[in-house]
């Protein structure tokens, strides 16, 4: 923990008293939480990003204690009373906080507030959430290694594909040779299903390192969630899994295209259905994105609508969260781990996001966020 000693300086505005509202005003239209605090550590201002971090109301919690607020992260709540006693400025470069059973990176600073009299009548502590840092941090060296395969697997695309369709026309010409033999069709019948599912795996690789750049027009995402759930009502049903839609109406199109979205909800409505055991409900929720990190961090417009896609199942491993869109990693014993790497290559084409997150209740859901048609 870094300390830093407070110059004495007076401050105030030229009739004397503060700019209250003024300043209220620019609190609540900053990214970071800011939480403003008097001498006895009870806290008198809880800005917009405050609310959003902690899952808090400013109602429920203006006059409250700052020690109530973060009973999970006693080290916030110590930070703030060293530097009221203290009277001496304090920052932290990385702290986890824990808010509602979430772990969140943050980065944390204290300043005493002084008053007229040069006594310390609070504290401003304000956080950072580290969370969208992290994330582009990440973003950033998968990409790279995103555009490194691209480059391997467009050069041996055409090299594996054709020996294997070889070797898949060989097989099924041996099947018919000796169709009277029933244990040469089982040996053939192996083969030709590795070579399908060998090219199945190249052909994902291809839209990982190199997807086709979407041609973005005006969609109803309700259109593509009702189609994806035909096309995969046979599997849903064969597993008695029950589907609930919490779908909005009113919500605009997004820009986007329409195969690309489909493979994505196809891809996570499969994910979901395979990590659920009879029986099993499948839940799918669409509304206008209110997250105020993604509002004020978004190009154009920033608007968004999100859809989410939770199950009943197990969940994520808590090892598994941060890692779940790493190509190559799965938390299923045959899984490529291609699946979700892809959907998120995708999204992100649609200017977009998409994270992964354990439900409270249990079970996972996945949540797109894609921008709005505008006018």
């Amino acid at each position: 923990m870094l300390m830093r000693r407070r110059k004495s300086v007076r401050r105030g505005t030229a009739s004397g008293r503060p700019a209250s509202n003024r300043l209220e005003n620019v609190l609540a239209s900053l990214d970071d939480a800011v939480i403003l605090t008097d001498r006895n550590d009870c806290v008198t201002l809880f800005n917009p990003a405050a609310q959003q971090l902690t899952g808090f109301s400013d109602g429920q919690i203006l006059g409250g204690t700052c020690a109530a607020v973060f009973a999970a992260t006693p080290a916030v709540t110590a930070m703030v009373q060293h530097t009221r006693v203290g009277g001496q400025s304090q920052s932290c470069g990385e702290e986890t906080l824990v808010v509602a059973n979430r772990h969140v990176p943050v980065r944390l600073s204290c300043s005493p507030i002084w008053g007229a009299d040069d006594e310390v009548h609070g504290v401003a502590l304000v956080i950072q959430d580290l969370r969208q840092q992290k994330k582009l941090e990440r973003d950033a060296q998968r990409n790279e290694s995103l555009a490194r395969l691209g480059g391997l697997v467009a050069g041996l695309a055409h090299e594996v594909k054709n020996p294997l369709g070889g070797i898949k026309g060989a097989a099924q010409l041996l099947a018919r040779r000796f169709a009277d033999q029933p244990e040469v069709g089982e040996y053939t019948g192996v083969m030709i299903r590795e070579v399908d599912r060998l090219s199945q795996l190249v052909e994902q690789l291809l839209t990982l390192g190199a997807p086709a750049k979407p041609d973005l027009v005006p969609l109803n995402i309700h259109k593509v969630i009702h189609e994806v759930l035909a096309l995969m009502g046979v599997e849903l049903a064969a597993k008695h899994l029950t589907v609930r839609l919490e779908l909005d109406p009113s919500l605009p199109d997004v820009r986007a295209e329409e195969a690309q979205l489909t493979h994505v909800f196809l891809n996570l409505v499969k994910n979901a259905m395979e990590a659920m055991t009879e029986p099993g409900v499948l839940i799918i929720k669409t509304r206008m994105e209110t997250d105020f990190h993604i509002l004020r961090r978004a190009d154009g417009t920033g608007k968004f609508l999100r859809v989410e896609v939770a199950d009943s199942g197990p969940g994520f491993p808590p090892e598994a969260v941060d890692r779940i869109f790493e190509p190559f990693f799965s938390t299923k014993p045959r899984g490529s781990g291609l699946g979700l790497a892809i959907c998120e290559r995708l999204v992100a084409l649609h200017g977009g996001s998409i994270r992964a997150e354990n439900r409270p209740g249990g079970g996972a859901v996945i949540t797109v966020t894609l921008p709005i048609e505008t006018l």
